[in-house]
């Protein structure tokens, strides 16, 4: 028997799989989607068996498999296929989209480390050879390849290890790695069986810690961990042993799920009762059309009751036999709506995401694959989860940006979603308030259906929204952060004791720093973009490569005084209302204030308990949180995300207005929202304040449609970066010239080279080129053909289908 195995290797133009054969020993074990372990260009690296063959085409030149990886998790038959569609359709290696589906905690690893062997073989040589050479020696003569191309900085690191390896100046040392999350077993105790148990009344007089502890394990017919036996009941160890010296009890090892206390058991609550569109949307998600299931895109205004729609949908899906995904867009909503669903569903949640440690990563993820957990919550990557039997796929605020993966392979979580649900025969809920306008398109030109909740529950009001005219306030001398509507809106709500929640859509102190004397402004080294001023550190930091400086009191460039930090982030926003609003209890809630381990949950909990009275925070206070005491909003700046060069900058500002003018008034008392900006015109912010979603789809879809953007469109983005900048153009030039060759004109454009947004970015100058595709079948293959014909091969390139950001 032989097998096709995808090898995790990153080398651009190789096979997608290699033959090996299947030695008698492992033939019961190998199977497709096993992870195994294979010899490849004289080391052991990890593969994954693609398919399983009786004969092979070249039997005499065929290795052997080493052997399989047990303790690594397999992919089964829907997420190998679902594999191999995303290696297609975003153009990517078959192992790097594997390699997204399968979790690190739960796969082998090949760890790589550079020895030096004989420095005096590198005279003559480059300064790159021989920088390479001084820093192996500086780190004892030996370290991990990761760490010491990170420290070397230097361009075409693998091209100069090589060259050392050649001239036998270094070799490199390859070892394999298992998993490294294993099971959790702590020491517990049970019944032995066979043996008379003592009289528990007479025990109870004499031993009464004794007696509980009998009782308890009487009452279980599993095994009790020790430590949670003797918390519960207040006993002590003495108590255990005497009863083990004994023989009535004996202690064993059992395995315990990590991390418990974050889906531990809440009071289980009871289905609503449903509104008509609930109702009504409840029936076309399960109905489902000539024996097909459906994807619906659930359109429901802010706090009209779509979680409800969605766990109804799932109770029932789950008394059918199958399993349900749901996915979230933020860690901090997936910490949010925990309790919401296992107040639910309470054992039967598995939960996902990135803050969870490796070892509570691994307990979720084998509880998934053992069918103990058919309930599956979670973002991104959650779209991944190994369930069997999928029935159902949510995705909650199906419109957010944060769905599309920044790195190979991009994919973007709503496109994968749905395919894995085509692969499995599932149903597919696509759940906003602001739809995307290519989901919206496709509800209402009939290739997806539409459900509507038009009114929120119990009839509550829309907030109020208030648009003030920025250009106004700065004619009559107000240079506040604050309008004077603001203003007097928080004074209003502070003193009702009633809560404020401020939206400003970028993080920091200032944007930038400018002197005022010569226009010096304070750029990253390694990126073309100015650095942004953090005050509570007195440092200016790049959010794209985290490069940081301390501040200067002078200017650097003319040494005056006249420099000042201008615009406005979370932390700067945060600052003046505490001094405007002294009385007021303020917290914040960005990036940087929940960097740690359940951050967003506590900052969370402290505000829906009323420990603050305003929260500032950025795009995650936008979406997903019910606090019934908010019932005011204030928008800082609607202008940041309204003018950036980008065709959704309309939509993003919309959606961002809309979404966190929806945390207003979401109890018994009304809310207001109040959006200050520049551009009050603007039809994305007319439109939000009068929660008008289809009078925007129609002003957007008009311009997507004369400018032939999507969805009348498919954009595929070609990058290329290197540090050397007439490399990265000229490679792009190359790859344009190949291209060109074998499209067809009439319908693919290509736009560009040209220089990217952001033109160098950690380093690295970057180019693009804009494909957009009007109906070329097959383009992402012809994209990935002319890349491996390029001479130097495709480093340095990378390919986002459908991006969402063209930076």
């Amino acid at each position: 028997m032989f097998a096709n195995v995808v090898v995790d290797v990153n080398a651009p133009g190789l096979p997608q799989a290699f033959t090996y054969r299947v030695p008698d020993h492992l033939e019961n074990e190998v199977f497709e989607g096993a992870c195994v372990a294979v010899p490849f260009s004289g080391r052991e690296l990890i593969g994954y068996v693609l398919e399983l063959l009786q004969d092979a085409p070249d039997i005499n030149n065929i290795k052997d498999l080493a052997f399989v990886i047990r303790d690594a998790s397999a992919l089964n038959p829907p997420l190998l296929k679902l594999a191999r569609w995303m290696s297609e359709y975003y153009a990517a290696p078959l192992s790097h989209s594997i390699r997204a589906i399968v979790p690190e905690v739960m796969s082998a690893t090949v760890r790589s480390r550079v020895r030096l062997v004989d420095a005096n073989k590198t005279a003559s040589t480059s300064p790159n050879q021989q920088h390479l050479v001084r820093l192996l020696a500086e780190m004892q003569g030996e370290a991990d390849m990761n760490v010491l191309a990170a420290k070397s900085g230097i361009p075409r690191f693998s091209a100069v290890l090589q060259t050392l390896k050649k001239r036998g100046a270094i070799e490199i040392i390859h070892t394999l790695s298992r998993p490294k999350a294993r099971p959790l077993t702590v020491q517990a105790v049970q019944i032995v069986e066979g043996v008379e148990h003592p009289d528990l009344d007479k025990l109870a007089i004499h031993a009464p810690k004794q007696a509980a502890v009998m009782k308890e394990l009487l009452r279980s017919s599993k095994p009790i961990p020790q430590s949670e036996l003797l918390r519960r009941l207040g006993a002590s160890p003495r108590s255990i042993q005497a009863l083990v010296d004994r023989g009535f009890i004996k202690k064993v090892h059992v395995q315990v799920r990590r991390g418990t206390s974050k889906t531990a058991y809440c009071q289980q609550s009871t289905p609503l009762a449903l509104t008509i569109d609930q109702e009504n949307a409840l029936r076309t998600v399960l109905t489902e059309k000539k024996g097909q299931p459906t994807t619906v895109l659930l359109h429901g205004v802010t706090g009209s009751g779509k979680t409800e729609v969605y766990l109804q949908c799932i109770d029932e899906v789950l008394r059918r036999g199958r399993t349900c995904l749901v996915l979230v867009p933020e860690i901090a909503l997936t910490v949010h709506l925990i309790h919401a669903y296992t107040s639910r569903f309470e054992n039967q949640l598995a939960v996902l995401h990135s803050r969870l440690s490796v070892g509570e990563r691994y307990d979720e993820w084998r509880r998934i694959e053992n069918g103990e957990a058919p309930v599956v919550l979670g973002a991104r990557s959650a779209v991944f989860a190994p369930v069997r039997n999928l029935g159902l796929v949510v995705i909650d605020e199906e419109h957010e940006p944060s769905y599309k993966q920044d790195h190979c392979p991009r994919y973007h979580a709503r496109t994968v979603a749905e395919k894995r649900a085509e692969i499995d025969g599932a149903c597919v809920i696509l759940g906003s308030a602001t739809p995307a306008v290519e989901s919206y398109y496709r509800a209402v030109t009939g290739q997806i259906s539409l459900a509507t909740l038009q009114k929120r529950i119990d009839d509550r009001p829309m907030p109020l929204v208030n648009v003030v005219d920025l250009r106004e306030e700065f004619e009559r001398g107000r240079r506040s952060l604050f309008s004077q509507a603001l203003q007097e809106a928080i004074v209003d709500r502070l003193s009702r004791g009633e809560q404020v929640i401020l939206f400003v859509n970028r993080r920091g102190y200032a944007s930038f720093i400018l002197c005022r004397t010569c226009g010096y402004v304070a750029q990253c080294k390694n990126c073309a973009v100015s650095l942004t001023y953090h005050s509570y550190s007195n440092v200016l930091r790049c959010h794209h490569c985290d490069f940081q400086i301390k501040a200067p009191a002078v200017c650097p460039k003319c040494g005056g005084p006249h420099i000042r930090q201008f615009g406005v982030g979370t932390e700067r926003v945060e600052a003046e209302t505490k001094k405007v609003f002294p009385n007021a209890r303020v917290i914040r809630m960005d990036s940087d204030t929940t960097s740690r381990k359940g951050s967003h949950a506590k900052i969370l909990h402290a505000f829906r308990e009323r420990e603050a009275d305003i929260l500032v925070g950025t795009q995650m206070v936008a979406k997903g949180l019910d606090f019934p005491n908010v019932t005011l909003v204030g928008v800082i700046s609607a202008d940041t995300s309204l003018h950036m060069p980008d065709f959704r900058a309309a939509e993003r500002t919309f959606q961002l207005l809309t979404q966190v003018g929806g945390r207003a008034g979401r109890g018994n008392i009304p809310g207001e929202v109040i959006v200050q900006t520049f551009s009050p015109e603007h039809y994305a912010v007319r439109t939000a304040a009068a929660h008008d979603y289809q009078c925007f789809y129609e002003q957007e879809i008009g311009y997507r449609s004369e400018l032939c953007y999507p969805p009348f469109s498919r954009l595929i983005n070609i990058i290329s970066a290197d540090p050397v900048d007439s490399y990265a153009r000229n490679r792009l030039a190359e790859v344009e010239s190949i291209l060109k060759s074998g499209i067809i004109e009439d319908v693919v454009d290509v736009l560009g080279p040209a220089p990217a947004p952001i033109s160098r970015l950690k380093g690295y100058y970057r180019y693009h080129m804009l494909i957009r595709d009007r109906g070329q079948p097959g383009i992402c293959n012809i994209i990935r053909d002319s890349l491996n014909r390029l001479p130097g091969g495709s480093a340095g390139l990378t390919i986002d289908v459908d991006p969402l950001s063209m930076l």
